[in-house]
């Protein structure tokens, strides 16, 4: 993430922050989930490629258990967010194995979808069916384990719009 939105990153890409420590709160997730959803209607409005990111301090505790809990609250979190935003993307892409499946089944319905090929090797790109929430939306499903630092970078450089 610190590629894409870095110094090696693509121009008119906005950044929206999504901190982990607020979705895990019971008194500021609401709120988190609002003020991330409505950051990026705001730069997708503006025509902007929105990347929405959680922070990334690590949240863990000794417990397995509670780990995988804290993972699934996380991911509720994003699906809540994706599902809150209001303004069609040109594309979606979703990183992380799990992270993808949540958003695509859960925060877009999906239950068909056309594989188009793959951007970069290992990364897929679907045409989600009609019956979803974003019909005829492309899909970049990014698994967590492919790729280097740049190859959002390299993903997110090849999608943007031609002037």
């Amino acid at each position: 993430m610190s590629h894409l939105l870095g110094r090696g990153g693509v121009a008119g890409v906005a950044g929206v922050e999504v901190g982990v420590e607020r979705l895990l709160s019971d008194h500021d997730r609401e709120d988190e989930i609002k003020r991330a959803a409505a950051a990026a209607d705001s730069t997708l409005r503006a025509g902007q490629d929105t990347v929405v990111y959680t922070s990334r301090d690590l949240v863990a505790v000794d417990d397995p258990d509670e780990n995988l809990a804290i993972g699934r609250r996380v991911s509720s979190g994003l699906v809540a967010i994706a599902r809150a935003i209001t303004t069609r993307p040109r594309y979606l892409l979703a990183k992380g194995g799990a992270t993808a499946s949540d958003i695509a089944t859960e925060a877009l319905a999906v239950r068909r979808a056309t594989a188009l090929g793959q951007i970069l090797p290992g990364v897929p790109v679907w045409k989600l069916g009609q019956e979803s929430l974003q019909a005829d939306l492309p899909f970049i499903v990014f698994p967590g384990n492919v790729g280097d630092a740049s190859a959002l970078t390299d993903v997110l450089t090849a999608l943007a719009p031609q002037h």
